[in-house]
């Protein structure tokens, strides 16, 4: 199939595919007459794993390894729990942020009243005064 037909299938853009067989993610079936790119349903079943592991938050340079070592069936899968125990701290430290930076706004709200003008909004004067 073509990439626009992988595209529809894996509701990916195709530049998206294009970028991942530049990094070696998937590999192209080979060429039509027309020398467009074809794929078979080995790519579909790879780029929905893809999108599996970047919904996880999993950068391009980890999928990529644990796809070399998916490829290798006898390989001691440490070095997988290690990656995936590497992004649940980069998850509990985003919500440690995203925790701060709610109180923030939280602060922020508080410093607003209803039906006021704009040159009198506490927000806005805040965020003026902020030495942040």
């Amino acid at each position: 199939m073509k990439i626009g037909q992988v595209s529809k299938k894996t509701d990916l853009p195709v530049q998206t595919i294009r970028y991942y067989e530049s990094q070696d993610l998937i590999k192209s079936a080979g060429r039509t007459g027309g020398n467009f790119r074809v794929y078979d349903n080995k790519v579909i079943d790879q780029l929905e794993f893809i999108k599996h592991c970047r919904h996880l938050d999993l950068s391009l340079v980890d999928i990529k390894r644990i796809i070399e070592l998916k490829n290798n069936p006898d390989a001691i899968c440490d070095e997988v729990d290690v990656m995936i125990n590497d992004q649940i701290q980069q998850v509990n430290l985003k919500i440690k942020e995203l925790k701060k930076l709610k109180k923030q706004l939280e602060s922020l709200t508080a410093t607003c009243s209803t039906n006021q003008k704009v040159s009198d909004c506490g927000i806005i004067k805040s965020l003026q005064d902020c030495d942040c």
